[in-house]
């Protein structure tokens, strides 16, 4: 049965690998495996084997179910970063990002009950069950560290970011949009696993100054819920409370970024960080502005992800709960083993992963992974033919 289910594995992942093969749609189960056995059938005894159906693949996916390829994707997912590889360090920091966003899973009856639909109902709603996502990834590789999905409707982001929490580490920097800056969850939560945080937050929250630092920015204090609930009644009043408020102490960098476009022309936008690096020494407010651009290596990934991989507008193919999870799982364990090959190649020729061309990887994927099928295949069977060796007589 182990080698049942590995073969299932591997059939699974397969399936992802050749899923925006064909820009019409997802290939189907014979269809991607006629091409993972296309070397087989040059082989001596293997030209006439006949294929399984499609009935009976999904059949051995759901007996398989989706545990196996979890315990897969565990096993593969982390950091790949070499200390010299160029983009993946700011600060002596290790530079991370997550965010979240959705996938479309079938319209059966139970991916409707499981996962749910996101906006509100009537035009709004999404016209396909959504399942919310959401990844750690490292932004000099796009590896991903950890992922976690569940129900569009019952699961926020901050929900699914407290289940991202034990893989920060300390030495990392970890940068976010403006959508998590919030009391628990920075201080009492993603802060105390030792990383530090770099993450934009909205304008119009108050953060009075504590101390001006020679860069431009400044210390402030993240307060807690009571203490902003005591200062609003009194800023309500006109009056001031005396002493430091009770919170985190953070520090503070506003900045603007200026787009130009040859269709609208210049363009201004003001941005506000907020960071528990609070040495102005050493993390110049200049030089965190310009790490704060690697967030949008976390949007790369996803669209490598998403469009490049799965193909873009397609939908997950499973009909029921646990094959969706099986076929996330198996997603994301081939798209870090692309990557892992992507960060093997860069740090040999010297260069930034960035310059790498996801989509020219999966290509190459698909054109080697029916030779690798047809080597592992004869050394197996040139295993299972070789005579055994007599035993040593006593």
């Amino acid at each position: 049965m182990a080698g049942v289910g590995e073969r299932v594995c591997k059939g699974s992942s397969a399936l992802c690998l050749f899923n925006s093969a064909d820009s019409a749609g997802p290939p189907g189960y014979r269809a991607v495996l006629r091409m993972l056995t296309e070397q087989l059938r040059h082989l001596p005894g293997w030209g006439m084997q006949k294929l399984p159906t499609s009935a009976a693949l999904t059949r051995a996916r759901q007996r398989l179910g989706s545990k196996a390829l979890q315990l897969l994707f565990e096993g593969q997912c982390g950091h790949l970063a070499r200390d010299a590889d160029r983009g993946a360090f700011a600060f002596g920091l290790r530079l991370t990002a997550w965010d979240g966003t959705v996938l479309d899973v079938p319209n059966s009856p139970g991916n409707s009950a499981e996962f749910g639909y996101s906006g509100r109902t009537g035009v709004n709603q999404s016209w396909n069950p959504q399942l919310r996502f959401m990844a750690l990834i490292e932004c000099g590789t796009h590896a991903l560290v950890d992922a976690v999905f569940d129900s569009v409707d019952r699961f926020s982001e901050h929900k699914l970011a407290r289940r991202l929490l034990a893989s920060l580490t300390e030495g990392t920097l970890l940068l976010a949009d403006r959508n998590f800056a919030g009391y628990e969850l920075w201080g009492g939560l993603a802060r105390a696993t030792g990383a530090h945080l770099a993450w934009r937050i909205k304008k119009n929250l108050v953060f009075p100054p504590v101390r001006v630092l020679p860069d431009g920015s400044y210390l402030s204090i993240m307060r807690t819920p009571q203490e902003n609930l005591r200062h609003g009644h009194a800023r309500a009043e006109g009056r001031a409370l005396p002493g430091q408020p009770d919170g985190h102490l953070l520090r503070i960098i506003d900045y603007t970024v200026t787009v130009h476009s040859a269709r609208t022309g210049p363009r201004t936008e003001s941005f506000r960080l907020v960071t528990s690096l609070l040495d102005h020494r050493q993390a110049p407010a200049e030089g965190l502005a310009a790490v704060y651009h690697e967030r949008w290596e976390i949007e790369n990934s996803y669209a490598e992800l998403k469009n490049r991989l799965r193909g873009a507008g397609f939908v997950l193919r499973s009909q029921i709960p646990d094959l969706v999870q099986q076929e996330i799982y198996a997603l994301l364990t081939v798209y870090q083993a692309i990557c892992a090959v992507e960060a093997r190649t860069a740090h040999g020729a010297g260069i930034d992963t960035d310059r790498l061309s996801f989509s020219v990887s999966i290509q190459v994927a698909r054109l080697t992974v029916s030779i690798q099928v047809a080597r592992l295949t004869v050394v197996r069977q040139a295993g299972r033919d070789e005579p055994r060796s007599k035993p040593a007589a006593k």
